[in-house]
Order: C-alpha cells, then sequence, then structure tokens
C-alpha cells in the first residue's frame, strides 16, 4: 500500500535520530504500518526492541510493523478477528518470510488497522522507554497520528494510555463490564476516543487482551 508523502517525512524524522546516532544504536527504527489513512482503529504499543526481526540491517522488507518475528502477536491478533488466520498458519508452518509482511498489511487494511509505537527506536533490552525520552518523541508521534486519522487509538498497556489521556485506568475494570471510551489529550488541535487494552504479550495478559480485542471488534 503506498504511503502518503506526508507521512513519509514523518517516517525519515524519525530514522533521522539524534539519540539513536548519538548512542551507536545498531537497531533500525520501527515505523508504522497498515492502513494510512482514516482507519478505525490506531493501535499504539511501546517500543519495539531487538527481537523484532525488520529492526536488523539485513532484513529485506519495510521494516514498518511492530512485533515481526513474534508470530504468537499475531496469532493473537488473529483470533481477535484483525488478521487473517490463513496468513498466521502459514507462518507457524514455514516461519517468518518478508511476503508474510505484506499479507499483513493487507489483512490490517481490510480490517481498518495501522499499527505503531510510542517510540520508533529498537532496543536491546526489554525495558520501558524512560519518560524524557517518550517526552521528546511525543511531538513527532502526535504528527503521525494526526496524519492517519483514526476514529479511535487502542493503548495496549498502561504507559501509552498515560500519554495519550493524562490519566491512569484500572485495567481489571475494562473486565468487569466498565469498559468505555477516554478522550485523548489535545493532539495538535484535535482530540482522539481512546480504548485502553492490557499489552498482548511479555510480561502483559495475552488472555485479557484477547477477550478486550474481541469486545473491540465487535462493538466499535
Amino acid at each position: 500500500m503506498k504511503i502518503p508523502k506526508d507521512l513519509k517525512k514523518i517516517y525519515r524524522k524519525f530514522d533521522n535520530c539524534k539519540r539513536c546516532k548519538r548512542e551507536n544504536n545498531p537497531c533500525l527504527h520501527i515505523l508504522g504500518g497498515g492502513k494510512f489513512k482514516n482507519p478505525k482503529f490506531l493501535f499504539l504499543f511501546i517500543n519495539p526492541t531487538y527481537l523484532n526481526i525488520s529492526s536488523h540491517k539485513d532484513y529485506k522488507g519495510n521494516r514498518r510493523y511492530p512485533f515481526i518475528g513474534v508470530r504468537y502477536f499475531y496469532r493473537l491478533l488473529s483470533k481477535a478477528g484483525f488478521v487473517s488466520k490463513d496468513i498466521v498458519e502459514d507462518i507457524y508452518k514455514n516461519g517468518w518470510q518478508v511476503e508474510h509482511e505484506c499479507k499483513i498489511e493487507d489483512s490490517l487494511v481490510a480490517n481498518g488497522v495501522y499499527l505503531t509505537n510510542l517510540i520508533k527506536c529498537t532496543q536491546l533490552h526489554p525495558e520501558n522507554p524512560a519518560k524524557d525520552i517518550i517526552q521528546e518523541d511525543l511531538p513527532l508521534l502526535k504528527e503521525e497520528i494526526n496524519i492517519v486519522s483514526p476514529k479511535y487509538i487502542v493503548t495496549f498497556g498502561k504507559l501509552p494510555f498515560r500519554f495519550m489521556t493524562n490519566q491512569e485506568v484500572r485495567l481489571k475494570d475494562c473486565l468487569d463490564g466498565k469498559y468505555r471510551t477516554f478522550e485523548s489529550v489535545d493532539i495538535l488541535g484535535r482530540k482522539y476516543k481512546v480504548l485502553p487494552c492490557y499489552f498482548p504479550v511479555g510480561r502483559g495478559n495475552p488472555k485479557a487482551a484477547l477477550e478486550i480485542l474481541r469486545y473491540i471488534k465487535t462493538k466499535y
């Protein structure tokens, strides 16, 4: 799918990260991907790590997606109805191939989803990025969000939710019949509806994340 010119400019700014150059970060940035204009959902994660194979310099794809190489993440999305089950079955059968990226993109576009991270810099460790780093990159993220212009922002984990709303949330309440939308902070003169979700892998809660994603897919 063709990337809009204004979004390409934002991606180039992310790639021109002075922090990564200063720290000699050997990993490439992970940019956004999916339905680039007016998706129903913008899925906002925290940051990529070296486990994402598209952050490696020898990767031949477009390095647009969080969790490339983390197949159980896409299995979760397929169970929630956002990615074709056939693609995920092929990934499990044959391992990750560059062509899977294009198929995943087609599936995300069909389901009105754009994927991105708070931070585009790939870390060599699994820890959350420092708050000052997030604050430093937040203006560019806001530009990205306004260009993509989603109907809803789905935040995965408490950190993205906090930076998108300036609020705290008890994710447990999301499973107790109290699920609702929240209003975002001002994002370059606009506000968006925010839907909180558990982080779907690792130290998050994949089971609860799946429950919320299925609810979101059905109700919104």
